[in-house]
């Protein structure tokens, strides 16, 4: 994180090639976000886009109090839902995790993986974006809570029932 607040402070300090290197280090992660709300990969990129857009004409907005990962998925956050009402649309998706296997097992790890998004994707809309967060993206709980405007306490419980959750959907299939 101290890579990120030397490069925010290059930024503000009016250095383009230092806001392009957190661009490059955190889109592909904002992209994979943003999909969890609108289920779009290029409406996506958009959003992503318009959050580091945002980022960069209002950067004195940034105070320090929390990590740039966290702000940036904040605004990513804020941005998909405002795409969602203007369109009255969006499915929230579980992240495709891409490893590196023999043929054979990659197509097992895919089963595998569109099992567990179909199971995810019978969860609440808050116990999916609690696991996306920490579990796809390690994020802390209080980044977490931060991201979805919740208190880290509200999110340990919403992480703990959401795996109750689908522990238990797993069982029953």
């Amino acid at each position: 994180m101290n890579e990120d607040k030397e490069l925010l402070y290059r930024f503000i300090e009016g250095d383009d090639i230092a806001f392009e290197s957190l661009v490059l280090k955190y889109r592909q992660g904002a992209i994979q976000f943003s999909m969890q709300f609108v289920h779009d990969y290029h409406i996506a990129e958009d959003i992503a886009q318009e959050s580091f857009a945002s980022i960069y004409v209002y950067k004195e907005r940034y105070n320090f109090k929390a990590s740039f990962k966290t702000y940036l998925f904040t605004i990513v956050r804020n941005k998909s839902i405002d795409y969602i009402r203007r369109n009255k649309k969006g499915v929230l998706e579980a992240s495709e995790v891409v490893c590196d296997y023999s043929a054979e097992e990659i197509v097992i790890k895919q089963e595998e993986k569109i099992h567990l998004k179909n199971t995810i994707n019978q969860l609440k809309d808050d116990y999916k974006i609690a696991i996306y967060l920490i579990d796809y993206n390690d994020m802390s709980y209080e980044e977490a809570g931060k991201v979805m405007g919740k208190s880290t306490v509200q999110i340990k419980i919403l992480i703990y029932r959401a795996r109750k959750k689908l522990k238990l959907l797993l069982q029953e299939e």
